[in-house]
């Protein structure tokens, strides 16, 4: 992948922290990198060096007890609490309880915290800077008091299969954003495996340029752009007896959350008080069609792709591009078995990177680059095939910047490569 090289032409660096006082913020005022900010009168701003302020968080009702002592005014409904780096919430409604704050909260949008500003980064995200591991929003293990040694593993069974990930970082060209993984679903009858599902290879994270405009409250502008992902990977797959029946399973919750706490600038690094992180998530599906015992089906394939996938918010609209660079589709092989009659159809899929931009815990937008493959059998007349394919894939929700546009999916590029035998129609 070729260097990205930026030219900046300021290195002017201006945060305002309190509710509104201070001149005016151009939010057109910054070129390059950086955080220029005019809080809203409705933004409560604060610091949190010794993490003293926020006492306990119950993630299933958005309730937040906080230190009172950290506040000059007791919070109001409607005001927005913004812990640098940490929380940006919205009061619902709030109590006071030994000298803390049990406070109800809401979602809060970016344009209820910044009347005038603008937010713009160029990183690529590296796998030492993983500070948690999240399942449905949730850590389930804290990394961040300590950078990430060695292999990130994890084991979850859900539905009667069980995944395997393991994620080895890899250090190139100074920056530990390649890794070497292996993803696996395997599905047991009786405690013996009868469908397993690998995925295995190197994939490298993309440079991420992101900027937002904000200006009178209200989304000026909006871009992001995730160039140079790229992925070398080998699917295998079989299955062998088992009852008839389907299987389809996500892993959208599951997530190496890396958080940008500041904002690389030729002047040096800059505080970013929005909670903003960088999820590289997995994602699985399966399909299944196994009508007995004597049923079988395997198939493999390697897959070399690069990708570049990005998002343009201007006006009222929201413009996509993507594109697949170096693509390669070898050494596919597909077969299948099974009594006459009875058709088979396996199919599975996994999409790896998931590089999702997350403000406030709210997803902004994703993009990742997915692989799938399939084996069937069918009759009249007898027909086997199979098929791989790769995709560049993102979706976007402006609501944490005030908008209501969305599309939860977006194919950007794709590409497949078949084969059939010569009875297939």
């Amino acid at each position: 992948m070729k260097p990205v090289i930026i030219a900046l032409f300021t290195f002017l660096f201006l945060s305002i922290i309190s509710c509104g006082d201070g001149d005016p913020v151009d939010p057109k005022g910054l070129d390059g990198t950086g955080y220029v900010a005019e809080y809203t009168e409705e933004t409560i701003y604060l610091e949190d060096p010794n993490n003293t302020v926020i006492v306990a968080i119950d993630t299933a009702t958005q309730v937040y007890t906080m230190n009172a002592s950290a506040f000059s005014k007791e919070p109001k409904a409607g005001e927005v609490i913004l812990v640098g780096g940490k929380m940006m919430r919205k009061v619902s409604s709030l109590e006071k309880k030994s000298g803390n704050y049990v406070i109800k909260t809401e979602d809060a949008a970016l344009t209820d915290v910044i009347k005038n500003g603008t937010i713009a980064w160029d990183i690529t995200p590296e796998w030492s800077e993983v500070a948690a591991i999240k399942m449905d929003g949730e850590n389930i293990v804290d990394l961040s008091n300590g950078r990430i040694h060695g292999p990130i593993e994890a084991e979850i069974s859900r539905g009667g299969i069980d995944h395997k990930i393991r994620i080895s970082p890899q250090l190139e060209n100074g920056k530990i954003n390649s890794c070497e993984f292996k993803i696996q679903m395997v599905k047991k009858v009786g405690g013996s495996p009868t469908v397993v599902f690998t995925a295995e290879g190197k994939v490298k994270l993309p440079n991420q340029q992101t900027s937002i405009s904000i200006k009178n409250q209200k989304l000026e502008t909006f871009k992001a752009n995730n160039k140079g992902i790229s992925a070398d990977i080998t699917l295998s797959m079989s299955a062998a007896g088992g009852k008839s029946g389907s299987h389809s399973f996500e892993l959208p919750g599951f997530a190496l959350s890396i958080p940008i706490r500041f904002i690389p600038t030729p002047g040096g690094p800059v505080p970013l008080p929005i909670p903003v992180s960088i999820d590289i998530g997995i994602q699985f599906v399966s399909q299944l069609t196994i009508p007995d015992i004597k049923s079988s089906a395997t198939a493999s394939s390697k897959i070399a792709l690069s990708a570049d996938a990005g998002f343009e918010y201007q006006g009222t609209t929201v413009s996509t591009s993507g594109s697949i660079g170096d693509d390669k589709i070898t050494d596919g092989t597909f077969d299948s078995a099974s009594n006459i009659g009875f058709p088979i159809d396996i199919q599975f899929g996994v999409a790896f990177p998931r590089v999702g931009l997350n403000i406030a815990g709210q997803e902004l937008a994703y993009v990742h680059t997915g692989f799938t493959t399939g084996s069937s059998l069918n009759w009249g007349p007898l027909c086997k095939s199979g098929y791989v394919k790769m995709v560049v894939e993102g979706g976007y929700e402006l609501k944490v910047l005030g908008q209501t546009i969305s599309e939860k999916k977006k194919i950007f590029a794709e590409k497949k490569k078949e084969a059939k035998s010569e009875n297939c129609q």
